[in-house]
């Protein structure tokens, strides 16, 4: 009852509020309510603006720091994918050049090339060395010849079924019987602790200049078969008092950053 006495009260006012002038009574109590409850409302809602400002604040924040971490997210997987296919692209390269100095006509028709790749570096200053993953169990032996797709890099120094150590040129411990071409200078080509390689034992009678090309020469009993490519030769010196020149070779390979390297097998 109490309900619809109410609501029969409601109706009433309404009806009486829309029937009446402006000056009704009606339009007076809505105005004189209004204003009593105006400054209560601009006064609480000047008291919660901060509480509602923080709040807007605080999901602004976790906003961004959502969008934030979403951001971050794609960019890390843009910076792998990218990485993904420089490291695949450097690989393709690496590949390729390999594929062509195998397709030159230096290796004898029964030579085998297995692909390998670097899995581990010397850690010392006194030794010039990698390890590659291929062994006896692939028809690797010792002293076979490692090039890359630039030139020589070393011989075998070691082998295991799974794995085996390489020499590399640039070691104080290898020394490579080679040739300047164009001519006929022959020599060794020496490393060294500091990794520089120098082709010793030249006469002083051998016309040889900067720009030469250094390679293999297979003479008999050698390690190596002829024509593989070395270096360059840098510098050259001749000295009164010594017997053989002088003279710097700037290898092919760059053996720091060495990865896909080819064993010739025979």
């Amino acid at each position: 009852m109490l309900v619809l006495a109410l609501l029969l009260v409601s109706i009433g006012m309404l009806t009486l509020y829309f029937r009446e002038s402006e000056s009704g009574l009606a339009h007076r109590v809505q105005d004189t309510a209004l204003s009593v409850v105006a400054p209560l409302q601009y006064g609480s809602a000047r008291a919660i603006q901060p509480f509602r400002d923080g709040w807007n604040w605080t999901a602004d924040l976790f906003r961004a720091k959502s969008e934030n971490e979403r951001l971050r997210a794609e960019l890390d997987e843009l910076r792998a994918g990218v990485a993904e296919e420089l490291v695949t692209q450097a690989e393709n390269d690496e590949l390729r050049s390999l594929l062509d100095m195998e397709r030159k006509k230096v290796f004898p028709a029964d030579a085998r090339l297995v692909t390998a790749r670097v899995i581990a570096r010397s850690t010392t200053a006194w030794s010039s060395s990698v390890t590659i993953d291929v062994g006896s169990d692939q028809g690797v032996r010792r002293y076979d010849a490692v090039i890359n797709g630039e030139g020589l890099v070393g011989r075998v120094s070691r082998v295991t079924a799974k794995a085996a150590q390489v020499l590399l040129v640039t070691d104080q411990q290898s020394y490579v019987d080679a040739i300047v071409v164009p001519g006929a200078a022959q020599g060794i080509v020496a490393g060294s602790v500091t990794g520089d390689l120098t082709l010793q034992y030249v006469d002083k009678k051998e016309e040889v200049k900067a720009g030469q090309y250094v390679t293999t020469s297979g003479i008999e009993g050698s390690l190596f078969i002829r024509g593989i490519p070395i270096g360059v030769v840098e510098t050259v010196a001749v000295q009164d008092v010594d017997l053989y020149q002088s003279i710097t070779v700037r290898p092919f390979a760059d053996f720091r950053t060495l990865d896909i390297v080819s064993v010739v097998c025979r």
